[in-house]
This record gives structure tokens, sequence and C-alpha cells, in this order.
């Protein structure tokens, strides 16, 4: 069996955020098929089901991607233990990658989430000019680079001209394979913790409010899109999940009343989901893949979102389950959801293709292929 050393620079266990589930559902894919020991920081929360071995030996300090003794600890880890490939995840530590690979001679894969550069610059952050040529010399000193969707792939071997042979797509994956049996439990579930109606539509936000791109997009549902609905759909609920907004924004008396509900963080958002009539995600910059439509898509509940927010998602795939408009033309989003719940024609049949290409089984089967035997 193949042994397989992994470097995930930060806590995702337990997996709270869509990179984390990133992480988390390779990692689980990837351990029933090889030996795998997986390198991160101390904080991680190992519970018993954990199907490959956690080694803290990252500190929690931001100053660990410059920690220069890394290249002595983990080359000595690989010489005791012979790994027949790295997996490193994100192209902050390609300086580290390279070097162990001068030292052992094991090849390696890159493992991005996103063109982090083009995901800075569109937050606006003043570091992305530096961050850009970086990350290229990071593709290019890579054995292989793998990316979320067949855009940021397209994008390097294009612009960046990295040699399409070392490029190979893992997406954001799902362990399931068609739409859980308790749809209906989950959807009565939510409504008796929430005391919802069984003639009330159920409307979903979800996504971390002190993350700015969610807090817009929420803001244009209470601004533009919310009014609208009183006389388009009749009794609703709009759920919010995610966890709480920063102190002092002036929408938070807003969502704490009728038709809100602020559920705030929760622990079974696949309830949540699985509850929903439809998922809002008026999502305007950011970039990257938007996990959360995937995972919509995935428990059966539609998805209405921007351009931005389908980026990377091929809508050839997703049957009839995920609708795109324009942001700011937030005027045909209030009859565009009005349309898709009085007008429900979802058909799990059509989503055949979309669990072949998402789901974890399929897609580490296709990634050992490519790896090197």
């Amino acid at each position: 069996m193949k042994k397989v050393l992994a470097i995930a620079p930060y806590r995702f266990l337990p997996a709270c955020s869509g990179g984390h589930r990133y992480i988390e559902g390779m990692y689980q894919a990837l351990s029933l098929h090889t030996q795998l020991t997986v390198v991160s920081t101390a904080d991680n929360t190992i519970d018993g089901q954990c199907t490959y071995r956690i080694l803290p030996l990252l500190s929690n300090s931001f100053f660990r991607y410059a920690d220069l003794t890394l290249r002595g600890t983990i080359g000595d880890l690989v010489r005791r233990n012979q790994y027949d490939l790295f997996v490193w995840e994100h192209p902050y530590f390609a300086w580290l990658a390279n070097l162990i690979k001068k030292d052992t001679g094991t090849p390696y894969l890159l493992r991005t989430h996103n063109i982090e550069y083009q995901r800075f610059r569109s937050l606006h952050k003043f570091w992305w000019p530096l961050l850009e040529p970086y990350e290229k010399w990071g593709f290019q000193q890579a054995d292989f680079i793998s990316f979320i969707s067949d855009n940021d792939k397209n994008f390097a071997t294009t612009a960046w001209h990295i040699e399409p042979s070392r490029c190979m797509e893992i997406p954001y994956g799902i362990q399931h394979d068609k739409i859980p049996a308790n749809k209906a439990q989950a959807r009565q579930l939510i409504r008796e913790r929430y005391g919802i109606a069984q003639n009330e539509q159920v409307l979903l936000f979800n996504g971390p409010l002190n993350y700015a791109p969610n807090r817009e997009a929420l803001e244009s549902i209470i601004e533009c899109m919310e009014p609208p609905l009183r006389d388009q759909v009749g009794a609703y609920k709009i759920i919010i999940c995610g966890g709480p907004a920063p102190k002092g924004w002036k929408y938070q008396k807003r969502i704490q009343n009728n038709p809100y509900i602020e559920a705030g963080f929760v622990d079974d958002i696949n309830n949540h989901v699985m509850a929903a009539d439809l998922l809002l995600n008026p999502v305007q910059k950011g970039g990257g893949i938007k996990t959360k439509i995937i995972e919509s898509i995935s428990l059966g509940t539609p998805v209405l979102t921007t351009p931005s927010g389908a980026m990377g998602i091929d809508n050839k795939i997703t049957g009839n389950y995920m609708h795109v408009l324009q942001e700011r033309a937030w005027d045909q989003w209030a009859l565009k959801i009005a349309s898709l719940l009085h007008n429900p024609s979802f058909q799990e049949e059509s989503l055949a293709a979309f669990f072949d290409h998402y789901n974890w089984a399929k897609i580490i089967e296709r990634v050992l292929k490519r790896l090197p035997n």
C-alpha cells in the first residue's frame, strides 16, 4: 500500500468550513487506499473515527509559514518512514515543499483550493501582488498540481504555462452518491425547532457573517429581495446560518425579527439545508468554489446564485438544481424566487452526472490513476 504524507497547514478538525471539509473529505477517502499520515497544527480535535494518523508538528503561530526548522523535522520523518508521495495543501509552503523534494527525492502533489492571489485581490488585500509571483513559482516547482475546478486549471495552463500533464482536477467532494433518504425528516425537525408552519416556505442563507462577501450578500437579501417577496411568495421564513455578525453591524436587529430566523452557527447544517425549499447565495465577490452550492445540490435543495457564486461549477451536470442570475438585478431575483417556490420541478435523476463527478470515492479513483505507482 502506498505511503503518503500530507501537510495541512492549519486546523481542519472539526471541519467548520468548506475549506476544512475539502481537506477532511480528501483525507478520509485517500486513507481507504493508502497509508496516510498528516502533519498539521496541534489544535485539531481528533475523534475515534479518524482513519489516518495526525502529527501535530506545526506551530499555531502564523510564523509557522516561515519556520526553517521544519525542513529538518519533516525531512527526518520522511527518512524514517520512506513515504512514496507528499500532498501539500495550498501554495503557502511551496518553499518548504521544494526543499524537502530536493532533500528526499520524493515527488509531491500541490493541492490548491483556489488561485489564491485572485481571491485576495477580489477581497482588496494589499499583499496580493506579492503572492502572485510566489504562487506561480510554486506551481512551476510541483510534480503534480490539483485544482478544485477546470476554471482554475485552465488559468494555470494558459496564463502561467503550467504543463497540462502535471495538472489534475480534484473537485470539492461529497460522501454520498444520491440525495439522502431522510430529507423529509430533516424538514420536519427544523420546522419544529423554529416553529415554522407547514404553509410557510423556507429560504436559507448559509455563510459566516464575519466574512465581508457573505455579509454583503445577506444585505442584498434584506434590502432588495425580501420586501417584494411579501407580495409574491406569501408566507415564508428566511433562516440565517453561519455565526454572529461583527459588532455594530447595522442590520443586526433586523435579522432578529420576522421573517428572519437567526440560527447562528449550527452543528447540523445538513439538516438545515435539507429543510430548505431554496438556498439563496447572492454573493458578489470573494472568488473560489462556493462549496455550499455543491453541498446544497447534493442534499436535494436547489440554489439561486450569481455568476460569481456559480464559478467553477459545471452547470451541465447540476440538472435544474442551480439557477444563476446577475448580481444587482435584484428585481429579477424576487420574481425568480417566487417562480422556483411556486413551480418546483426538481428530479433526482437529472443529478447522475453530478454525483459521479463530486462523490469522493469516484474522485479518489480518478486521482490514484494519475499518481505514480
